[in-house]
């Protein structure tokens, strides 16, 4: 178990004077659902900083590349920042891929994104902007905000704060460029917004493979005359302008327009669409020097409408220029916008080596009134420890209100999306929070969209029967097997539409960042738009991350890889074409939470899947964080059918384990093969986070081991999940109950009359644990290959004892081995000698485990692995020549599994005289040097393969032998390198596992 040692536990002070990142947002967005001051007091706080650079562009469309690009070539160090999970969202978000006949591509990066392209790739557009920051060595992330400004002592902007799965990080620099689409960089400080225009604005939308649509809001629909090419297939690309009233310069306003026209151009034949809406905001940021009229080329624009009137250090490089609306619709046109970033951003970047770096810098405030709604808790923690480069105060301030709503959920995947439409169908007033630009997560933003294992009935039997209806039975895009196979873009659009339809509410393009807490009880979230940072608050929040996000920044205590373990389910990042429902892959670790290491695998899927469409938006993982709730799923739970009196849902599965098991009864006796299916229930007490009212957990964050988390993360059973957890919430709403206090029997009894639950739950009691009988039966038979292991394990003290006493009644040397490594794998010394005579009687290695991700079931450990894992259990330092002399058997190209077994076992007993030989192991050449530490070496490291294994098997191995090593006491420092190595690198699994054991010592 992990617990958040950074989490920031903060007291509110009501009525304080304090911060606002976007004054006009908070105000805007003050309805009925708002209190008054619409503010909530956030305490002091320290920002780690990550970098200090010249400079920082914020916003990843093709106008920010440039500059970025164009100001690195005068020799600026610059660091960019994508809110999207790619660049060129200008070209790839909104779809301003087209080229008219006026426009000519100025530049060399204007001709390699637009000259002699024949179909709307994006994946073309996305690799091209992203070679160009790599090879001009510019620092950049994806999926990353920008929530404040930093300034000098003399308020002059100094840098910025960002927030992004990882937490919130600051960056010191001396000059910004603010490309985002509203100048919401810009805005974060006390300068002067015009607005430039009235009533209504005009939106571009653009859908791929539909038929044109009409509708009163529609003023024109063309179809653009490049279009889609895939699988030998001819998909129309229709753009629609829209003319709609914006009621006010909010997030919220800006997400209602988006859903209205998803909904007027959606049809069955869609397979693509823009993530973005496409405007010209009403609003400007007053420059140095209007340009009130605009004629010529791009070149001659004045340099001063861009340049910020109070601070010269400060750009605006997008349609918040103070430049004519009609205007700035040509000169954002993609291709025009990266001639006038390059222009720009060359001047700039001269411009910026001649300021100094700022001696300080300090979160900048806004004064305003703050209510005391309880505290802001976040996680505040560098990206890499051993590169930590101090911190940047952030003194008391205040967070726009947002919104407040019964139920907030938080994520609209697999979970999520269900849960939201659960809720709403209550009648509770709903939110659903999304990051992406669809609903669904892995089943269909992911391609994951045919399931595998799971139970099929109740919720999700009316998902797979709602999304077949979305178009006729004769439709060319109907799925034959539509009850384990959905079309994906129908699905989100069922999702969507049923939410709406529930008067649920649906924004997209959210990060949640935060926590508001009182109390020990969540009453709300942070989170960060393209507008800002602000405050939701709930009465109950369902936190559908996956990973217990907004759990973990309230304080609850997780588990994780880590010091304790490296084990982690294969993950993927695969190909997206049109039409494309199911891209399954498995090739890489991947941690959703580390943004370093979710921008790294973006760059190797652009490298792997080169020559498609496109690629996902979501890293395609099976594990993540888990939550430390009320009750801890075991191995021991799922295998031994352990029944509960809360259960909440249903589960069933094969252990589909995508790699390697850790818990110490599949060490002994692995899971049985793909075609033993297991039945789970999961019990309301592990979706509780630990120590906090007023929060569920769903999914992958739920409270489990992670080998029991194969049996419950289905897709099937996952939906109905968070239809349960919906239902609970707005019932617990309704009757003014606390989560802990509802009647579960009324939940459940629901849930069994939709089909969620079988009947049986309605009369399930506490398990009591296994009476003496049943631990003395499983004792007896134990000898028998391990059989009985499941419930004796389920006891380890009762299991010692019970055994400890067959052991010393039987003669028989294979089932002395057996029990011996029973005893031992518990730490029992006295059983060590006769293991390790076992262990003697393998002449040579038995038949081994490569690290397998895919289609991986059964052993991950060979038996002799399994011996010698359990005799290192033991400590016993006079067994270490025998495993040293097995030890000495191994070259670098023997299975992965020996190589953990021998590392396990001597760092258990940790003995430098295991030292030379582990460090022999080590230096053997091709064994090192498989961290990867930049953005450039993890796309020339990538290597052939949707399943690839051998990147992985080699990294393990030069870990695990790395943390024996220097466990065991290290020699001239090579352990300690190579775990360095990891700890800096872009590997989130391998950098966390490396640091923690290097501060173990």
């Amino acid at each position: 178990m992990i617990t958040r040692r950074d989490f920031l536990k903060v007291t509110a002070a009501g009525g304080a004077l304090a911060s606002l990142g976007s004054v006009t947002e908070a105000k805007a967005t003050m309805q009925a659902v708002v209190p008054d001051d619409g503010f909530c007091h956030e305490t002091q706080r320290e920002i780690p900083v990550i970098a200090d650079v010249d400079l920082v562009v914020a916003g990843g469309s093709s106008r920010a590349v440039a500059a970025a690009v164009a100001a690195a070539k005068t020799g600026c160090k610059v660091y960019l920042i994508g809110y999207m999970p790619y660049l060129g969202d200008d070209i790839c978000g909104a779809f301003l891929y087209d080229r008219q006949k006026d426009e000519t591509a100025q530049t060399a990066l204007a001709r390699k994104l637009f000259e002699e392209v024949k179909s709307f790739r994006p994946l073309h557009y996305k690799t091209v902007l992203e070679n160009e920051l790599i090879d001009n060595n510019v620092d950049f992330l994806y999926s990353s905000y920008v929530t404040n400004l930093l300034v000098d002592e003399k308020g002059k902007p100094a840098g910025v704060v960002i927030a992004n799965r990882s937490g919130r990080q600051a960056i010191r620099c001396k000059g910004i460029i603010d490309a985002t689409h509203n100048a919401s960089v810009a805005r974060m400080s006390d300068i002067q917004v015009k607005n430039a225009g009235q009533g209504t604005v005009e939106f571009n939308y653009t859908v791929v493979g539909n038929g044109k649509k009409e509708s009163a809001n529609i003023t024109h629909a063309e179809v653009l005359p490049l279009p889609v090419l895939s699988g030998g297939k001819e998909y129309p690309v229709t753009r629609y302008t829209f003319l709609m009233p914006l009621k006010n310069d909010s997030y919220a306003a800006l997400m209602e327009i988006e859903q209205t026209v998803r909904t007027q151009t959606w049809d069955p034949d869609q397979v693509d669409s823009s993530d973005l809406l496409w405007y010209i905001p009403q609003q400007v940021i007053t420059s140095k020097k209007a340009c009130n009229e605009v004629s010529g080329s791009i070149r001659q624009l004045p340099i001063e409408a861009f340049q910020a009137e109070k601070y010269p250090n400060l750009w605006i490089l997008g349609p918040c220029a103070e430049l004519p609306r009609e205007s700035m619709k040509i000169v954002m046109r993609p291709i025009n916008a990266v001639f006038l970033g390059e222009l720009l951003g060359e001047e700039i970047g001269f411009r910026t080596q001649l300021l100094s770096m700022p001696a300080q810098a300090i979160v900048y405030q806004k004064k305003v009134n703050a209510s005391d709604y309880g505290q802001i808790g976040e996680v505040l923690q560098p990206l890499r420890p051993l590169l930590h480069k101090n911190t940047v105060n952030s003194p008391a301030g205040a967070l726009p209100v947002l919104g407040e709503y019964d139920v907030v959920v938080l994520g609209g995947g697999t979970a999520g999306a269900a849960a939201g439409i659960s809720a709403a169908r209550q009648g509770v007033s709903t939110l659903v929070l999304e990051y992406l630009h669809g609903l669904g997560g892995m089943g269909t933003m992911g391609l994951i969209g045919c399931y595998w294992d799971g139970f099929r009935e109740g919720f999700t039997a009316t998902i797979d029967n709602g999304v077949h209806e979305m178009a006729p039975e004769n439709h060319p895009r109907q799925q034959k097997d539509w009850k384990n196979r959905a079309v994906s873009d129908w699905k989100m659009e069922w999702y969507r539409k049923e939410l709406l339809k529930a008067n649920g509410q649906l924004w997209f393009g959210v990060l949640g960042c935060g926590a508001l807490v009182e109390n020990n009880q969540v009453k709300g979230l942070v989170v960060a738009t393209p507008f800002g940072r602000g405050v939701i608050r709930s009465k109950v929040l369902i936190d559908s991350t996956g990973s217990a996000d907004i759990a973990i920044a309230a304080g609850a205590p997780f588990d994780y890889t880590g010091k304790k373990t490296l084990a982690v389910q294969g993950a993927g990042a695969g190909k997206r074409d049109p039409g494309d429902s199911y891209n399954n892959n498995d090739w890489l670790f991947i941690d959703d939470t580390d943004i370093l290491d979710v921008s790294r695998t973006f760059i190797q899927a652009k490298v792997k899947m080169k020559g498609h469409y496109d690629i996902v938006k979501v890293p395609q993982t099976r594990e993540r964080r888990r939550v430390v709730g009320e009750h801890i799923i075991s191995v021991y739970d799922v295998l031994n059918h352990r029944r509960y009196p809360d259960t909440i849902s249903f589960h069933q599965s094969s252990f589909d384990t995508h790699g390697m098991i850790v818990d110490p009864y599949f060490l002994l006796s692995p899971p049985m093969k793909r075609h033993m299916i297991y039945d789970a229930d999961v019990p309301l007490r592990s979706l509780l986070p630990k120590g906090l009212e007023g929060i569920l957990t769903t999914g992958l964050g739920a409270s489990a081991h992670r080998d029991a988390m194969p049996v419950i993360r289905m897709q099937p059973c996952l939906q109905n999940q968070g239809y349960a957890v919906g239902y609970l919430s707005a019932q617990c709403v309704k009757e003014n109950k606390a989560l802990r206090k509802i009647d579960i029997r009324k939940i459940q009894k629901h849930l069994v009359r939709i089909g969620n639950l079988p009947e049986r739950v309605l009369t399930d009691k506490e398990f009591k644990g296994f009476s003496n009988s049943d631990m003395q039966k499983a004792a007896q038979s134990a000898s028998d290959n391990y059989k009985g292991l499941e419930v004796l394990f389920s006891d380890p003290e009762r299991c010692r004892k019970l055994i400890d006493k067959q052991f010393s009644q039987t003669s028989l040397p294979d089932e002395k081995a057996i029990l011996a490594s029973i005893l031992c794998m518990l730490g029992d010394k006295k059983a060590a000698p006769a293991l390790e005579e076992a262990i003697r009687q393998y002449k040579n290695w038995d038949q081994g485990w490569h690290y397998t991700g895919m289609h991986q079931f059964g052993m991950s450990l060979s038996h002799l692995d399994a011996l010698i894992t359990a005799l290192g259990k033991t400590g016993e330092a006079s067994a270490l020549p025998t495993l040293l002399n097995k030890a000495g058997q191994l070259t670098p190209e023997d299975c992965f599994s020996h190589f953990r077994a021998i590392a396990m076992a001597t760092e258990s007993i940790g003995n430098r005289d295991a030292v030379p030989v582990l460090a022999k192991m080590l230096t053997t050449p091709g064994v090192r040097f498989h961290a990867i530490q930049s953005y450039k070496e993890a796309q020339s490291s990538v290597v052939p393969g949707d399943i690839d294994t051998s990147t992985r098997n080699r990294a393990l191995k030069e870990l695990h032998l790395a943390r024996a090593l220097y466990l065991c006491g290290d020699e001239n420092d090579i352990g300690k390198t190579i775990l360095e190595q990891y700890a800096n690198g872009l590997q989130g699994h391998y950098a966390r596992y490396a640091y923690e054991v290097l501060n173990s010592k």
